[in-house]
């Protein structure tokens, strides 16, 4: 039995806005190869991000948070829904369409080490962008890659060396140069910190802070942990198994969740203050999360929710408004 989803709705400027979103993998068998099941990576997801601000989103591994991002991008090509960047709708764009609006949308990828091509300079790498784009002659081409290099904290001198030469945080740096290099709008940074040192996670937090101020960037900002999250983003997203489950601005989320799933997530947040961590409950959650390919019917989390009642396996409960500017799916919020 399934209820019509009733989508936030974004108030101030919107960049951009994201209903129904689902992308589903085939899972291929038989002799013939023949489709006998779907991954359910992304099942109807509903956001938006308003102009200069970060939306933190957040979750376990495998919730679906990396193919979200990437879908919205148009990297991976959703199988439902729809995806509007300042009032154009993605999904319905040609790939040269799409290509030529990739200098308005950009991606800070998790891995410094893996993004980067070994064969090039690292001022072939930052400037691969704006020579495929025409973003000027050879000469202004290179006096752009060295601004941007000192913009994230590089010495231009170093431009003719390879990305092996580089630490990770240094690697994470270029990355960032790159996605810089055509001015974008709105960039999906996937968890760009977590293959980093925690001393480094803090200089390349900061680095997104301060970029983002100065050149009025929009972030969707995905990562597993929340402490990170809470630093940087304006408003968090919570995702369970392809869906949202709560959104709120971030102070209203980590002081007061609604949803059993983000209570448990926050329960495991260490405290520096052993009295208080002694006094803490732990919320403890049973069992394992369930397969994206066999998702449980109604709320995907009723399995492992003490909150869970007949309707929680029957009906899926839409993204609603519990509070001012507070969404959360769930039956028995709170």
């Amino acid at each position: 039995m399934a209820q019509e989803v009733q989508t936030p709705q974004a108030t101030g400027t919107t960049l951009v806005d994201v209903k129904g979103l689902k992308v589903h993998f085939p899972v291929k068998g038989g002799l013939l190869g023949r489709t006998v099941a779907q991954v359910k990576a992304v099942d109807g997801v509903d956001l938006f991000i308003r102009r200069g601000e970060t939306l933190g989103l957040v979750g376990e591994s495998g919730c679906g948070k990396s193919t979200t991002g990437r879908a919205i991008l148009q990297l991976i090509k959703p199988t439902a829904g729809t995806v509007k960047l300042d009032g154009v709708e993605l999904t319905k764009l040609s790939s040269n369409e799409i290509r030529r609006k990739r200098a308005d949308m950009q991606m800070v990828f998790q891995d410094p080490y893996s993004s980067l091509d070994p064969r090039y300079t690292i001022g072939q790498i930052i400037s691969e962008p704006l020579q495929n784009f025409n973003r000027g002659n050879a000469k202004a081409i290179q006096e752009e890659v060295g601004h941007l290099m000192e913009t994230v904290g590089l010495n231009p001198y170093y431009v003719n060396r390879f990305a092996h030469e580089f630490s990770g945080g240094q690697r994470q740096r270029i990355g960032i140069a790159r996605a810089l290099a055509l001015h974008p709008s709105f960039v999906v940074a996937d968890e760009p910190v977590s293959a980093l040192d925690v001393s480094i996670q803090a200089q390349v937090l900061n680095l997104l802070q301060d970029l983002q101020g100065k050149f009025g960037l929009t972030y969707l900002f995905v990562a597993h942990n929340l402490s990170v999250v809470k630093h940087i983003s304006d408003r968090v997203a919570v995702m369970y198994l392809g869906r949202v489950v709560e959104l709120a601005k971030s102070e209203n989320l980590y002081e007061t969740p609604l949803h059993p799933y983000t209570q448990a997530l926050l329960s495991a947040i260490p405290v520096p203050d052993p009295e208080v961590e002694l006094r803490r409950k732990r919320i403890i959650l049973e069992g394992d999360v369930p397969s994206p390919v066999n998702p449980p019917s109604g709320c995907n989390f009723h399995p492992r929710c003490w909150k869970a009642q007949a309707i929680c396996r029957e009906v899926i409960p839409p993204l609603e408004e519990k509070q001012s500017n507070h969404y959360a799916a769930c039956h028995f919020p709170g």
